[in-house]
Parts: structure tokens; sequence; C-alpha cells
């Protein structure tokens, strides 16, 4: 009897470590599965959006993206995480575009007549109003470039997803090292049409719009 108990205890734990794995692989598929079609599609498509970036693929890019961003030193990137869909209507995207034009203007206005002593605060507004004022005319567009048919009604509810990616940098611009950088992508999609990328910026260059 006490000859097959370490006979028993080496078996015990060789099927531990195993278990163990066991356990890890069946996690990480239920983890998959548990993903939303919704939210694989908008996985993808930022997916499809960064190896477009990375292999400077001019025409994937006008065809998934209504925003302006440098691919130059872009050698790929991943998806961090996916925040929960929001809903607006295109009449209300129309809104934000036009509203947030004519404060860009203003501001424009007020930072060309200020004194050097309030240039600098009224420089840094402005350049945050015209960052948003293009996020929403680049959205505006982007309800066009994801309508499968004709130009979506202003009352058609447009679903916007935010995605946190972590995007590498590379190249002579960046130095010796590659450059690791989180950047927020945001989407949109109408009804019955594809996923559109209308902003790629930094955290701190992102102008937090209304929509999502």
């Amino acid at each position: 009897m006490n000859e097959r108990e370490p006979a028993s205890e080496m078996f015990r734990t060789a099927l531990v470590p195993s278990l163990l794995t066991a356990a890890f692989v069946l996690a990480l598929f239920a983890g998959c599965a548990r993903e939303a079609p919704e939210a694989r599609e908008v996985r993808e498509a930022t997916k499809s959006y960064l190896a477009a970036l990375a292999h400077r693929d001019i025409k994937t890019i006008q065809e998934i993206s209504t925003c302006v961003a440098s691919a130059t030193s872009v050698g790929g990137g991943r998806v961090l995480a996916i925040d929960s869909v929001r809903m607006v209507r295109v009449g209300a995207i129309d809104s934000l575009a036009r509203a947030a034009t004519l404060e860009q203007r203003s501001a424009d206005s007020a930072w060309s007549r200020a004194s050097d002593a309030a240039a600098d605060s009224l420089q840094r507004r402005a350049r945050l109003l015209s960052l948003r004022a293009s996020t929403y005319r680049n959205a505006w567009r982007a309800t066009i470039a994801s309508s499968p048919t004709a130009i979506p009604a202003s009352s058609a509810l447009v679903e916007t997803r935010l995605v946190r990616a972590r995007v590498r940098y590379a190249g002579p611009s960046v130095g010796p090292n590659p450059v690791d950088k989180e950047e927020w992508v945001r989407l949109l999609r109408v009804p019955g049409g594809k996923w559109i990328i209308y902003s790629f910026a930094l955290p701190a260059d992102d102008p937090r719009a209304e929509m999502n």
C-alpha cells in the first residue's frame, strides 16, 4: 500500500497543470464566444483599418474611413477594448457639425484679435474646437459612406462605437526603437450599412465628441 502512494502522488502532480491548462483554454474560448456579433464586427473593422494604415493601402483607407490620418510610421496595432454602443440620429450629427463649425469660426476670430496675454489660451481653445468640428463633419460624411444605397434620412438612428487600440509606430521619424501608443478609434454605422471610421486620435487629442 505504501509503495503505491508515491506513484499516486506523481499522477496527481502531473494532472494539476494539465487541468489548469485546459481550464485556461476553455475560459479563453468562452470569452471569445461571449463577444456579441456587433462587437466582433467593430473589432474586425478596426483591425482592417489599422492593417490598411500599416500597409499604406490608400484605397482601403478611403473606403472605410472619412478622417485624415498619417500612415507614414504606423506598423500595425491591436484592439484593447470596445466601448458600449451609443445611438444618435443622423439629423443630430448634421446639427452638431453645423454648430461646431460656427463655434470654430468664432474662436478663430477671437484668437486672431487676441492680445499676447490671452493668445495662448485662445489658441488652445481654437484648436480644440477645430478638432471637434472636423470630427462632426467626418461623422456626417461617414453616415453617407456607411449607407449601402442612398443618403440616410435625418431621423435614421446611427450606431456609434469608441475603440481603444494599441498602435505600433516605427521608422526613421520614430527612432531606432518602435513605440507603442494608445489611440482612440471612433466608428459609426447606419441601419443596414457598414462600419466607417471617422476619428483616429491620441486620447489627449480626441475631441470627446458628444455622440460617443
